[in-house]
Order: structure tokens, then C-alpha cells, then sequence
């Protein structure tokens, strides 16, 4: 065999090994990128329903006929005690994990304005027209739908978390 032959036969290897290497890398990338949308959409989509449900189960505390001391430990019992075992702030801690940090202060920004309706509804009755109760919903809404929206624009292909 020719030096030549078996020059340009090793620049192949090389070359081959190289191109099998970098596809693998990059593929390595994919997948560990797509792990990280699918668990962030995962703890994303719990802490929203965590939220809807929270604020739920404090209305419905809140908006019954009961006396004071009552209503206001059922708005507090409906504020910590999740049945489901996941309330706002476990799954607000997973999401300070998972998400890039304008994500979590969004998700902040919305859970503290629910812990203000939860003041709101604790500290005197209200009916669900009552302007002290517009005034600390509509910014809990607002909030909430700026967060979805930080949220969807985090998991859109093209945006991603920088590599571990």
C-alpha cells in the first residue's frame, strides 16, 4: 500500500469518528434539553393549578355565612391545606429549581398577590361583587396571566436553560 492510500484512508477515520461524535453531542443535547421543558411544562402546569385551586378553595371559604373567627380560619385552612398534597408554596419552591429566575419572580409576584386576597377574605366578610375584593383579585389575574405567558415563552423551542 501507498503512504498516500493510507493517509487519505486515516484523514477518513478521522473524520468519520469526528462527524459520529459531534452528532452524538448534539443529540445528547437535544434529549437533555427536551427532559428540562418537559419537567419545567410539568412543575409549570402544577403550580398554576395549584394557584386556581387555592384561590378556589378560599372563595368558597370566604363567601359562605359563617361567623368571623370561622370564615377566617377556613380561608387560612383553605390557603395551607392542600388535599392534594401540593400546595402553592411546596410547588413555588420546585419551580425556584427548575425555572430560570425571571420565571420564578413572576411566579413570586403571583403568590404573593394571592396571599393578599387571602388577607383580603380573612379579615372581613365580602361578597364576590365587593370592590375590596375586585381591588385584590383583578391584580392577582393580571399577574397570572403575565406569569403563563413568561411561562410559554420560557418552553417555545429556541429558549432554553444554560446547559448543567
Amino acid at each position: 500500500m501507498e503512504l498516500g492510500t493510507l493517509a487519505v484512508a486515516a484523514v477518513g477515520a478521522v473524520f468519520g469518528v469526528g462527524t459520529t461524535l459531534v452528532s452524538d453531542l448534539m443529540r445528547s443535547r437535544r434529549e437533555q434539553q427536551r427532559f428540562w421543558n418537559e419537567t419545567k411544562r410539568v412543575v409549570y402546569a402544577r403550580f398554576l393549578t395549584s394557584l386556581a385551586q387555592t384561590h378556589s378553595r378560599m372563595i368558597v371559604a370566604a363567601f359562605r355565612e359563617l361567623p368571623d373567627d370561622v370564615r377566617r380560619q377556613g380561608v387560612h385552612d383553605a390557603f395551607h391545606n392542600d388535599p392534594q398534597n401540593s400546595d402553592a408554596k411546596a410547588v413555588l419552591r420546585e419551580l425556584a429549581i427548575v425555572s430560570p429566575d425571571h420565571v420564578h419572580q413572576a411566579a413570586l409576584t403571583v403568590y404573593r398577590q394571592l396571599r393578599v386576597i387571602r388577607e383580603t377574605l380573612a379579615a372581613q366578610p365580602l361578597r364576590p361583587e365587593s370592590p375590596e375584593y375586585e381591588a385584590v383579585r383583578r391584580p392577582f389575574f393580571t399577574e397570572l396571566e403575565n406569569l403563563q405567558r413568561v411561562m410559554r415563552d420560557d418552553l417555545k423551542p429556541g429558549t432554553s436553560r444554560p446547559a448543567l
